[in-house]
């Protein structure tokens, strides 16, 4: 069921589909009503809901033709939007447009009406001479939704497509798996990474049936699975990782269950996805700041924002414990055990290409540096000590003799606010 749903997410014809079933039935049932109630419940209508047959195809013709070159605008408009995204900012960032239910709204509103419209002038006969209709009444007030809509579509658009606009919904995209991250770990173990857990006998190691990344693993679903197999599983990969078929997925240790069983906890597919990775999420906002720092683009303030941004989300990790999560069931027996996180690798992995396009730019040195103090400030003592240390890899190469006084200053002010 979870695998329909991550797919049913994914899907950009879902929304719109929503929409235009749901037109359908709304014509379905104006048609019903205008054949075979309309003169029951005639006297009880105000007037001006009813019109001629002539009339309604009328006004039904035009409303289709008017949708129709809506949803064409619309469409173009998004396919626009698209090429900014991909050639300004990030590849990686088109979903995040894509999904966005405003977009998807519009496009299924706009279906939805010329839908309507059709369907109510397909089934107009001319045994209705002698009826009046209300199809034309509803689809005028689908046409005045259509058009409020229309605005309010043009409005998103001229600001979702602003980069800070962005930047916030990338932010709120990585707090949401940094909380599903805490969530994970609450009222359950946390081992050292040295601390490997032991089993008695040998285990059966389960190999991945495809290529591909990791996007989503069901631990819920695994604990309650082994609970009801008694069995422990060791997990081997983590969310983000790409794995080639044949490449050892998870360590079984209990009763002999069918792989593929175990397997369909897993989800492996051709690209990543940012709901329940951290690293990924991170990614986008990464490669904002080094477009913004690429000689083509040349706009370092749209970079030192998006560093304070990942600065601010690596802060928010300080409830996040490093090492190996043993979940447990409702018994408290240990089922699944799996790493979710890894400071060291996170802080590397956020700043590591920052530093290497971004060293000739004193601005994004000091932008990186203001980050790390940010961290610095919100992490407990061991990880104050990586922050510090990692400043020194942000500063290796820089020559300081050559730095002009200014600069040396800033950066020797902010090295002292990260010292232990």
């Amino acid at each position: 069921m979870k695998r329909f749903l991550m797919k049913m997410r994914k899907g950009i014809w879902v929304v719109p589909a929503l929409y235009s079933m749901s037109s359908l039935v709304l014509a379905i049932m104006t048609v019903s009503l205008d054949t075979y109630w309309i003169h029951k419940i005639e006297p009880f209508i105000p007037v001006m809901m009813l019109t001629s047959i002539d009339l309604a195809q009328t006004v039904l013709s035009a409303i289709a033709s008017s949708l129709l070159t809506m949803t064409t605008f619309t469409f173009s408009t998004v396919m626009v939007v698209l090429t900014t995204y991909s050639s300004q900012f990030s590849p990686r960032t088109l979903q995040n447009f894509v999904k966005d239910e405003t977009t998807m709204r519009g496009l299924g509103i706009f279906l939805g009406g010329f839908i309507y419209s059709i369907i109510s002038l397909l089934f107009m006969r001319q045994s209705l001479e002698e009826h009046l209709v209300s199809s034309a009444f509803v689809g005028v007030l689908y046409a005045i939704v259509c058009l409020a809509f229309f605005a309010y579509f043009i409005h998103h658009i001229a600001t979702s497509i602003q980069i800070s606009r962005l930047i916030e919904r990338l932010e709120q995209e990585a707090l949401k798996v940094i909380d599903y991250y805490s969530s994970l770990q609450q009222n359950q173990e946390v081992k050292a990474f040295t601390m490997i857990p032991a089993h008695d006998g040998n285990g059966t190691n389960i190999p991945s049936h495809k290529s591909g990344f990791i996007q989503f693993i069901d631990l819920s679903g695994l604990v309650l699975f082994c609970s009801e197999n008694d069995s422990v599983i060791e997990i081997q990969t983590k969310v983000g990782e790409f794995v080639k078929e044949g490449d050892i997925l998870f360590t079984i240790y209990g009763n002999e269950i069918s792989e593929e069983e175990y397997r369909s906890y897993i989800y492996i597919g051709r690209e990543r996805m940012g709901e329940y990775d951290l690293a990924y999420s991170l990614q986008k906002i990464v490669e904002i700041a080094l477009r913004a720092v690429s000689p083509g683009i040349n706009d370092p303030n749209t970079a030192r924002d998006s560093i304070k941004y990942l600065g601010l989300l690596l802060s928010e990790t300080h409830d996040i414990k490093d090492g190996i999560v043993t979940l447990k069931d409702k018994d408290r027996y240990p089922r699944v055990s799996v790493t979710i996180f890894s400071f060291n690798h996170i802080l590397y992995k956020t700043f590591y290409q920052l530093v290497h396009y971004g060293k000739e730019d004193i601005s994004v040195i000091l932008a990186i540096m203001d980050a790390l103090i940010m961290v610095y400030r919100e992490v407990d003592t061991d990880r104050k000590h990586i922050v510090y240390d990692f400043h020194k890899y942000v500063l290796h190469g820089m020559d300081k003799d050559q730095m002009q006084e200014w600069d040396l200053y800033y950066i020797n002010e902010k090295i002292e606010m990260l010292r232990p």
